[in-house]
């Protein structure tokens, strides 16, 4: 069975918010996730949220689910300004 998958709209949006919320370029972050160094993500953090960051992201059925809950949406929501 394949692994869901997002969609470009909610992979910017979780970029945006990743970047908001390390206070980071959302630009330099992408090229960082892109590039496999998530060393750069993960010294950002304290070593429970790093080590919750780096599971979600290797679950991407579990990481579907975070994008989709409703707290994730109120908070796209609110980061955007609507």
């Amino acid at each position: 069975m394949a692994a869901p998958q997002l969609n470009p709209t909610q992979v910017e949006q979780l970029l945006q918010t990743l970047a908001a919320q390390l206070r980071c370029d959302p630009n330099q972050l992408r090229q960082q996730l892109q590039s496999g160094n998530f060393g750069a993500v993960a010294s950002s953090l304290n070593p429970n949220d790093a080590q919750q960051v780096q599971n979600l992201l290797k679950n991407p059925k579990q990481l579907q689910q975070v994008m989709n809950s409703a707290e994730m949406k109120e908070l796209l929501r609110r980061l955007q300004g609507k």
